[in-house]
This record gives structure tokens, sequence and C-alpha cells, in this order.
């Protein structure tokens, strides 16, 4: 160990007496380290001691009096030594104090009990342990935020889409149940796939107030007090949670990426967190701002309009659309790099194209400036195409698809009486965007694209209100022709709803209840397959297969007006197509029902469209499973019933046994047979003769 020696002597040379000290070095090996006794370890730990900031600082004479009053407050929880140390000038006293009590868990009683204390209004302690102080006082002066942002597995999302049987499930929210069912048809009913149970076990609350399905089905939004959770996958366990109180709508992005929450105030309150946006899968607020003065669609809500790939969200005022990215959510910048919103003089609203970051926007007509129709490309603002028009009220209507366009305009007098209206069909995919114009002479009820088609419907009626009338019409390469006319049975008839891929539809009468189930051949062959009706029908929802659709009479949720009007006939039916009753129901305060809504497909344009083609291939495998599931239920039904008639025969006969036996002890057979006697039947016998069948063969 001789080296040992060496670097002692080498640290040495640069000390001013290392060479008195060298002295007192050993030169020799020393014993081997492994034979030495370990090191005696410094306790450097004070769990017994604690310090208090928040001390008044008073001068030198009022020291003795101060510490008497604090010891009555500390001595409280045990004996304890204090040192109250004075300024360096000796003058007062720092503001601080150190105190050592006789064991760890008196001082952290103490730490528990004195922290937060208000001594007066201007001094509240703050105590923290002893061992706590070179941590807290050597931390860094630059701020590093901690990360506590998790995010959840999305692994079992899609499993209510791999169900073998094909079943849609179909949410209601009544009374103070939230229930999930599954849809079976060989059942015949409803069965229930998820009701609260979990949480009703723990006594708590599975949803306060609305409830409401994600666009692509992934998710559950149940609204709280305090804000919104959601729920997925088969067992809908709690993913997130989002806090803003008061929560009175939610507004999913298109990819569900985020979440918009607005709590209901009006703009003029200036509240700036009435709407926050946050990301869906780490939980956190993105963006918090008050509310708009101006919703773009005309109702309460929404004030923001998202793009159809989630990438921008656009509100506006009356006079420009702000556009913002999903970035860094700030508005969108122009060739120039700056930050500017799209003017747009007298705007009257905007909206997107559902396949496409297109924007189109309606001015109204003022002075001398034309009411004015733009079709926008965002971000580089280009603008498409655009329309002028003069003493005209008008409406948008996108198709699902994106290729084609829809501006209704009615033409007004100087009295604002209404004239004609026109159809101005926009082919968005063709070359200079050519415009199609269809004259309707009656005044329009309703126009309704067809879902993924070329179709669309006008429900009219006359000046008058009367002679409702149902159009069809269909888009060629050439042209717009109508395809169809039919006249509706009822003035009651309006609204329609085309079915999610398409041919179907149903025309309802919403407020009355009058229902027409009907669609269209390959050829454009118009077929009407029932009328029914439901009484003060209030919804009317396909479900995303176009297999089934739902009728419902819901009421208004607790506290809003006309929720008394509807409570007698609270109730919803499930029908096919063609218009059969699968299940009716009636369902006391039904506030709200709805499909859960399917992903976009996975399929390519050219696979579905062979899908299609060869569906007859297809379905003959699903129509064996239903015919088995169908003659399970047959089955699993005349089990039950023949059960039910055995358990009744044994019953009649052991009454029947316990008759007889009592027949001649009671004299029952006796009056029974003197009864007979004085009757005086006689037999009577009728002959009935009915032909069955004919049958005739020429004998050869």
């Amino acid at each position: 160990m001789g080296y040992i020696f060496d670097l002692v002597r080498e640290q040495l040379d640069e000390e001013e007496d290392g060479e008195d000290i060298l002295d007192f070095v050993s030169s020799g090996d020393g014993e081997p380290f492994e034979s030495l006794e370990p090191p005696i370890q410094l306790d450097e730990s004070f769990p017994s001691s604690i310090v208090i900031t928040g001390i008044p600082k008073v001068p030198k004479d009022k020291f003795d009096k101060l510490l008497g009053v604090l010891s009555k407050l500390i001595d409280k929880n045990g004996k304890c030594e204090k040192n109250m140390p004075l300024a360096p000038s000796g003058a007062e006293t720092q503001g601080v104090l150190f105190v050592t009590f006789e064991s760890a868990e008196a001082a952290v009683n103490a730490k528990s009990t004195l922290d937060g204390m208000s001594l007066d209004k201007k001094h509240t302690f703050k105590v923290i342990m002893m061992d706590e102080f070179d941590k807290i006082v050597e931390r860094s002066d630059e701020f590093t935020a901690q990360s506590s942002i998790t995010a959840f597995s999305r692994a079992d999302f899609r499993q209510w889409l791999e169900d073998k049987k094909c079943r849609e499930q179909v949410l209601l929210r009544y009374q103070t149940e939230t229930e999930i069912y599954w849809l079976d048809t060989a059942l015949g009913e409803p069965v229930l796939c998820y009701g609260g149970e979990r949480e009703k076990a723990g006594g708590k609350i599975w949803c306060d107030w609305r409830v409401q399905w994600s666009p692509q089905g992934h998710y559950l939004t149940t609204f709280h007090q305090r804000g919104v959770a959601l729920w997925a996958g088969p067992d809908f366990k709690k993913k997130v949670r989002f806090a803003h109180d008061g929560v009175k709508f939610v507004q999913f992005s298109p990819t569900e990426e985020f979440i918009l929450t607005w709590n209901g105030t009006a703009a003029i309150e200036a509240d700036e967190n009435a709407v926050k946006i946050f990301r869906v899968i780490t939980g956190e607020q993105v963006k918090n701002c008050r509310t708009p003065a101006v919703a773009p669609l005309g109702d309460e809500f929404p004030h923001f309009l998202w793009s159809q790939d989630g990438k921008f969200y656009a509100e506006c005022n009356d006079s420009a659309i702000m556009v913002r990215d999903t970035e860094s959510f700030e508005i969108i910048k122009d060739d120039e790099g700056k930050k500017r919103s799209l003017k747009f003089p007298e705007l009257s609203t905007f909206q997107w194209s559902p396949k496409d970051n297109v924007l189109a926007v309606w001015c109204l007509e003022k002075d001398n400036n034309p009411a004015r129709l733009v079709l926008v490309e965002i971000p580089s603002r280009k603008e498409l195409a655009s329309r002028s028009r003069t003493m005209v009220e008008a409406t948008m209507h996108w198709q699902s698809e994106g290729d084609y366009f829809c501006l209704i305009n009615t033409k007004l007098s100087k009295t604002k009486k209404k004239g004609a209206t026109n159809l101005e069909i926009f082919r968005i995919r063709e070359k200079n965007i050519p415009v199609d114009i269809v004259e309707v002479k009656d005044t329009v009820r309703g126009f309704y694209w067809e879902t993924k088609g070329r179709r669309f419907s006008v429900l009219t009626t006359d000046d008058a209100g009367h002679r409702p009338r149902l159009f069809i019409y269909g888009l060629t390469k050439e042209k717009c022709e109508n395809i169809a006319v039919f006249d509706l049975p009822s003035n009651s008839f309006n609204n329609f709803f085309w079915a999610p891929e398409g041919q179907y539809f149903v025309v309802a009468a919403i407020g009355q209840g009058d229902l027409l189930f009907g669609g269209l051949t390959e050829h454009n062959k118009l077929e009407i397959l029932h009328k029914d009706e439901h009484f003060m029908l209030t919804d009317v929802s396909w479900d995303p297969s176009s297999r089934f659709v739902i009728t419902a009479v819901t009421q208004p949720m607790q506290n809003e007006i006309g929720g008394f009007k509807y409570s007698m006939e609270a109730g919803y039916a499930i029908w096919t197509f063609q218009g059969r009753v699968l299940y009716r129901q009636q369902k006391e305060k039904l506030w709200q029902i709805a499909w859960r809504p399917h992903p976009p497909s996975m399929l390519s344009e050219k696979k579905a469209v062979e899908v299609r083609k060869n569906i007859r291939t297809y379905s003959k495998r699903y129509d064996a499973l239903d015919e088995q599931a169908k003659e399970s239920a047959r089955n699993a039904f005349k089990l039950e019933r023949d059960t039910k008639n055995g358990a009744f025969k044994s019953v009649i006969d052991r009454l029947d046994e316990y008759k007889y036996d009592r027949y001649e002890e009671n004299g029952w057979e006796e009056a029974r047979l003197s009864h007979l006697a004085t009757q005086d039947w006689k037999p009577k016998e009728d002959i009935i003769e009915e032909e069955i069948e004919v049958t005739e063969e020429k004998i050869q």
C-alpha cells in the first residue's frame, strides 16, 4: 500500500504546511482493507426537527414575548427545544424558528398541526421537516415542469364490431338509468350489454345528466357537475375525465382526437373558460376561450366547426372567419406569413365539406352588394368558385362524400314575398365546378341528399301549405333529372331520412306520428314499402348498417320546457328497413335513445363495390347463422311453453285427484247424477260436409 503514501505526499505538496503534516503520516503498507473495521457512518438526518417560517420579525427587546406566544402553540405537541435566530445585524429576528422534539413522531404531528396555521392576518406558518430543508434551498431557480400526462390503451375499442351475430348497440337514457343494449333480432328484443352495474355496486352514479356517443362510436360521454368522462372498451371502463364545471354541450373533432366542452355562458359574460378543448388520448387541455358571439349554424351550439380531418377548426363573426390549426391552435397564416382571418362582409354562415378542407361561405346582400356564395380551400385560401345572387334567401347542403354541393335560393319580391326556388347543384369534382339548376315552383319544405349517392329528395307544398309532394332527382354525367314524384298521403309529413347506405328512406311526420317506409331500386323505380304511425313522434334514426330504424318519443331533460307534453307517450319502437315492427316499449321519462355509430369502413371503394355485387354470396352464410339462431330461439320458447303447460297440467291433475277422492264422502257424485237426470238431455247428431280440395287429371 505504499502508493497510498505517495498519493498523500503528492496532495500535501500543494499545501503551505504540507511538509509538517507529512511527518505524521505513516509510510508503512498498513493493514489490508479487508481486516479493517467498517467506518462509522455519520447520521446527517434530523427526523425530530422542524423549520417554521412565516414568524413575525420583531425587535430584539420583544424576542422573549414572541417566543412565549409561539411556545404556547408549539408545546402542545410535546417537549422541545426552540431556536429563533436573529438577523446578522442583531436588531431583529429573521422570521424563522427551528424546533427539535424528543421523537420523530412528535415532530410529524407538529408539522401537521402547525402548517397553515394563521398567527394573525399577516402571518401564516409554513412548516417543513428539517430533512427537507436542503432539498428545498438547493432547488434550481429554473422551473422544470414534470409531465403527469398519461395515455390509455385503445386496443379493445372496436371489439363491439367483431360481434359474431353482427348485432348493433343501442343507448338508452331514461329516468336515472343509462343502459347499452344489443339488438338481437333472433330473440325479438334488445339484450342488456351494460347498465352501470359496476358503478352501482360501488355506490356511484354513472351519469348525472346527458350521454353522447363520439362520432366514430369509440367513446361514450357522460355529463357530470364537474365535467365529462369518457368510457370505452367491452366493459365500458372510464378512460379519461375532463374537468369543466357545468358543461352543457360537447363536440368531438371528426377523428376523435380532440373534444370541445362548453359551459353555456353567453358571449357577453366574457368567461375565459367558457370553451375548453382537450386532447382525448392524454386528457390535457390545449385551448380555452370565451364564448364566440356567433353560432354559424344558427342554433345555440356549436360555435366552432371542425374540418373533416380534424386539422382545422373555425369560428366566425358577422364579417370574418377565423380558421385555426390544431397544432398551435393559432389562426392560420396567409401568403405573407401573417396570422389573418378570412374577411367576408355581411357573413351569414359557413360549412366545411364532409370530405375536403373546403369552406362554403354565404354572405348576405346589402345596399348595392349582392348576396354571394364562395367556396374556399384551406389552408391555401384559394377561391375555388363564387356566385352572386340578388333578392334571394338561401341555404347550403353538402353531399356526404363532398362530390356535390347544393345552394337552395328562393326569390324574394320587394315586399319579401317568396317566389320560385332554384336548386343549384355544384359538381365539385369536375373541372371549373359546373352547376346544374333545377327550378321548383312549389314551396320547398326540405332538401335531403342520399347518403353516399347521386340522388336527392325534396319535400314540397303549395303556397297554402297543402298538397304535400315528394320529388326525387338523380344526377347523371350529363344532367340532373327528376326520377320520381309521389303525392304524400298527409300534410303532416315534414321530414325525410335516408339510410346510411342510401337507397332506402323513411318519410316522417315529426310531432304527429305518420311514417312512410320506401326505397329506390337500381333502376330508380320508387317503391313504397309500408305506412304506419308512431303517435307524437320526436325522433327517427337509422342504424349504421341501414338494417333497422328507431322511432321514439323522448322528453326534454329535467328542468327543460315541454317535458310534460310527451310524458304519457314516452317510448320507442324498432323497425326493419321495410317497416316491420320488431319491438315496442313504453319507457317513462325517456330522455335519449341513440344507435352506436360506426367508424369509417376500412374497405377500399373497389372492394366495397365487389361486396355489393356479390352480396347474395356473402349473405348465405349469415342467413344460415340467422336460421340457426331463430331455430334455437324457437326451441327455447317451445321448451319454456311446454314446461309451463306441464306445471299447469300437474296442478289440474292434483285437483282432479282430490275431487274424485272426495266424491262419495261429500255426496258430489250423487248430486251430479241427480242433476243430469233432471235435464232431459238427448243426443243430437249433425253431419257437416266440406269440400277440402278438388284435383282434376286428364286420363290419356
